[in-house]
């Protein structure tokens, strides 16, 4: 009896230990678990805090989630100024169109602006029966798995949507979501931060009213493209150009219809040069402007120069204010450096700028050039 009684309280205690054993380690997961996520809204802090370029920032700040969570396709959708749209600023595992914009209400994350509430699909298969419908992107291919959509609140204020996916069922949670949903308060911080950061930089590189860089940043990139070419020994040019008698322009039209010529020429000099790949373009100061065409010799700039004379010479001004219409003509001066001649900015600057009054001087309204 005794030796029974024994055995008996021997498989108590080895129960008893098998069920403090069990809530030990679901004990041991959960503070894993908390840590972990301890250590995931610690280092995203830090990345906000440290990071300023937007897209650096989620690059980073989705690194350090797609450790924590089993997370396989990302999109980051964000509105745009007007509040009109939403634009597709971050992806990974992903393919969609390099430009991808959609309406408020279009697709999943557009519904998810729309409400402003979260949203876990444990099933996708089941979601496109019922909606038919994307959860990245326009056009994209359905698949299997899961999904959670995550409304970006700055001030409570809807500011965008995070969308993430998992090819399994039921492999991302409602506890995956409610991680994701404190976490998003932290991601719109930074969101908020990087684009205000954006828009000071803006603001600070370039001009108020054409777009185009100011007069700094002109200075700025001048100087770089001349170290640039000392190293590398390609050629440079810089065009110069100003508008023919835009004082008397402004006399006779107004200072708005000066403004509507100065913002219109802006895009006929942007769309006549690689201004938004690889060439500088600036506004001087008045109404004279400024680009810096790297890798281009003197006989291939003068054809831009000419090329771009001619489009404003066949573009139409409006004056809005009086519903008119009017032309102008632009004086422009070209010059380069190349091989292994060595010119300073202030140089180079008064070269083209030699050119220009040579244009000016000869009548307006055409190309110049000025050799060393």
């Amino acid at each position: 009896m005794a030796d029974e009684y024994l055995k008996e309280k021997v498989r108590e205690l080895e129960k008893e230990l098998e069920k403090s054993r069990a809530h030990e380690k679901v004990l041991g997961d959960l503070l894993e678990k908390k840590l972990n996520e301890i250590y995931v809204h610690y280092n995203i802090s830090r990345t906000i805090g440290s990071v300023l370029d937007l897209r650096d920032m989620l690059q980073q700040v989705i690194g350090i989630v797609k450790k924590a969570l089993p997370i396989e396709g990302i999109s980051v959708y964000l509105l745009d100024e007007r509040r009109e749209k939403l634009e597709l600023v971050f992806y990974s595992g992903l393919e969609p169109d390099r430009h991808t914009a959609i309406a408020i209400g279009q697709g999943t994350p557009g519904r998810i602006v729309e409400t402003g509430e979260h949203i876990h699909i444990h099933d996708l298969s089941v979601f496109y029966d019922t909606l038919n419908d994307f959860i990245h992107y326009p056009g994209e291919e359905k698949k299997d798995g899961s999904y959670i959509g995550i409304t970006l609140k700055a001030h409570n204020l809807t500011i965008g949507v995070i969308g993430m996916d998992n090819s399994s069922k039921y492999g991302l949670t409602v506890e995956d979501m409610d991680f994701l949903a404190i976490l998003s308060h932290q991601l719109a911080a930074g969101i908020e931060k990087a684009l205000l950061f954006e828009k000071i930089q803006r603001i600070s590189q370039h001009d108020g009213l054409t777009g185009l860089y100011n007069y700094r940043m002109f200075q700025e990139k001048l100087l770089l493209e001349i170290s640039r070419r000392g190293r590398t020994k390609k050629p440079l040019s810089l065009m110069m150009l100003d508008i023919d008698h835009f004082k008397q322009y402004n006399d006779n039209h107004g200072h708005q219809a000066g403004d509507e010529v100065l913002k219109e020429l802006s895009r006929i000099i942007a769309s006549q040069t690689r201004c938004h790949t690889i060439d500088t373009c600036c506004r001087y100061g008045g109404e004279e402007f400024a680009v810096i065409m790297p890798g281009l010799e003197l006989e291939q700039a003068v054809k831009v120069a000419s090329r771009l004379m001619k489009a404003v010479e066949n573009a139409v001004f409006m004056i809005t204010e009086k519903k008119l219409q009017s032309k102008v003509t632009v004086s422009i001066g070209v010059a380069s450096v190349a091989g292994a001649e060595e010119i300073l900015p202030e140089e180079f600057i008064k070269k083209a700028d030699d050119a220009l009054y040579l244009s000016k001087r000869n009548g307006r309204n055409q190309v110049n050039y000025v050799t060393s």
